[in-house]
């Protein structure tokens, strides 16, 4: 083969090589491939899945269960203390948990295959002052229809009746997940959650 050859091929190699070790990061590989799963997806009210029983210890000891939220848009949020997408994207959580009324709105996050103490210390940089309940095997991240078992960071936006309304995997984008909130916030509820 010709150094032409090779040179002209190694860009392609290096993208696929890219694409198969990214995935793996991204979580993706369920049961579509990374390309149809990474972003954001909005359902329609007819497309929705509940969400199945999330719930457990918090980091700071205390215990959440979504279920006891029904009635309010609830934004969960998987993170990790190792994740720097994760890092980058919690100010917007804690934008939208300070700026939203508590009774029609709540951020959960959802703590992943993380050490306690780099967690706690975590929350305590970036000023999460919302709940988040500790995933230390991944076991209820994967459980949540359409996101990878891994994603993180990824994002599920609930309605009012336990559905899922949305779901970002990669790092959201707060203006993006502002408008999904106020969307489905803005929805009649069906009572059917």
């Amino acid at each position: 083969m010709s150094a032409v050859a090779l040179t002209r091929r190694t860009p392609a190699l290096l993208i696929a090589l890219a694409l198969c070790l990214a995935a793996p990061v991204a979580g993706c590989g369920r049961d579509a491939p990374p390309s149809t799963l990474v972003g954001t997806t909005v359902f329609a009210p007819d497309e929705r899945e509940p969400l199945p029983p999330v719930s457990g210890p918090t980091t700071d000891g205390d215990t959440v269960a979504v279920s006891d939220l029904l009635g309010r848009v609830v934004v969960l949020n998987s993170w990790a203390s190792w994740c720097a997408p994760c890092r980058d994207e919690v100010p917007a959580f804690v934008a939208i948990a300070e700026q939203s009324d508590p009774a029609q709105v709540a951020v959960v996050g959802l703590d992943v295959s993380d050490d306690p103490a780099a967690a706690a210390a975590f929350e305590q940089d970036l000023g999460m002052t919302y709940p988040s309940i500790v995933d230390p095997e991944g076991s209820i991240l994967a459980t949540i229809p359409g996101v990878p078992p891994t994603a993180i960071p990824s994002t599920v936006v609930i309605d009012r009746d336990g559905r899922i309304a949305a779901r970002i995997i990669g790092e959201a984008d707060q203006q993006e997940l502002s408008s999904i909130i106020a969307a489905v916030a803005a929805e009649p509820t069906t009572g059917s959650g």
